[in-house]
């Protein structure tokens, strides 16, 4: 988002740096329209929404303009919550989010109360995967905590894991998944949801961490294929969706849709967002 802005852009990292590290505790910052994100030093999932206006923007404004208020948004891996603010307070949509650590889903607490969307988002406080049991997530990584494949150890939490097919009711729209390489277990336990198909898009990440769990891309986008979905990568500044031939490899998350042209229709007529932290520039 930042190219023509890069100077600015710097200057509101060595500003942020600066004034976080004087005033020793979190600050209120205005981000997108109305939301707000509540900041302090080392919420590294946040702060750089303050830095780039949008942290993942291609996938964070084709949130915000395909996404409509009356959907349901899934956060898999919802962290502190920046995609979760995004779909509850910008565009006013219900979110479930799922986070399996409880220090991070107090950070997500807080983002949920300063914005007052406590009755549009559904907190669940555990995992996603292929079938219901207990793992060990590592708690000592930030915003890359993930299942630990070690088991239980030193700096890991154990957290109930649930399936997306046993824990959704109605019909979720958008679902974001960044569950760092167990993207490809959350998908086998949610073989009736993406069947359904009231699913009509899918960002989910796809950076080769699923190597680690003995899933390559290559097999998450075919399974996503397979459930009728197509890969797309999004331009903001023309609302433009381009079909892709596979993931995404210029991005750490790649796009999946279902019906590539309702999408394109819904982004080009969905309003503009003013992007404080990006100088006030709109998209």
């Amino acid at each position: 988002m930042n190219a023509s802005y890069k100077n600015r852009a710097t200057l509101n990292l060595l500003r942020w740096q600066l004034g976080a590290r004087m005033l020793k505790r979190k600050v209120l910052v205005s981000w997108v329209d109305d939301a707000q994100l509540v900041v302090g030093l080392g919420d590294t999932g946040l702060t750089g929404n303050l830095y780039a206006g949008l942290m993942e923007y291609e996938d964070m404004a084709f949130l915000m303009h395909a996404l409509q208020p009356d959907e349901t948004f899934v956060d898999v891996g919802a962290n502190a919550g920046a995609y979760t603010i995004l779909a509850s307070k910008a565009v006013g949509a219900r979110t479930v989010a799922f986070e399996p650590l409880p220090a991070t889903v107090e950070k997500l607490r807080d983002q949920i109360a300063i914005n007052r969307i406590e009755g549009m988002v559904d907190i669940r406080t555990m995992g996603v995967g292929e079938k219901n049991e207990t793992l060990f997530f590592t708690n000592d990584k930030d915003t890359v905590n993930k299942v630990s494949l070690a088991g239980e150890g030193p700096n890991t939490t154990a957290t109930e894991v649930t399936t997306l097919d046993e824990a959704l009711s109605g019909e979720p729209c958008f679902i974001k998944i960044d569950v760092e390489g167990f993207e490809f277990a959350v998908l086998k336990g949610a073989q009736l949801t993406l069947s359904a198909g009231s699913v009509c898009a899918i960002i989910i990440e796809l950076n080769g961490s699923g190597e680690a769990f003995g899933h390559g891309d290559d097999e998450i986008h075919r399974t996503l294929l397979g459930h009728g979905f197509a890969p797309v990568a999004y331009i903001p500044a023309t609302r433009t969706l381009t079909a892709l031939s596979g993931p995404n490899t210029g991005s750490v998350n790649t796009i999946y849709v279902r019906d590539m042209d309702l999408m394109a229709r819904r982004c080009k007529s969905a309003p503009k967002r003013v992007i404080h932290t990006a100088f006030g520039v709109e998209i």
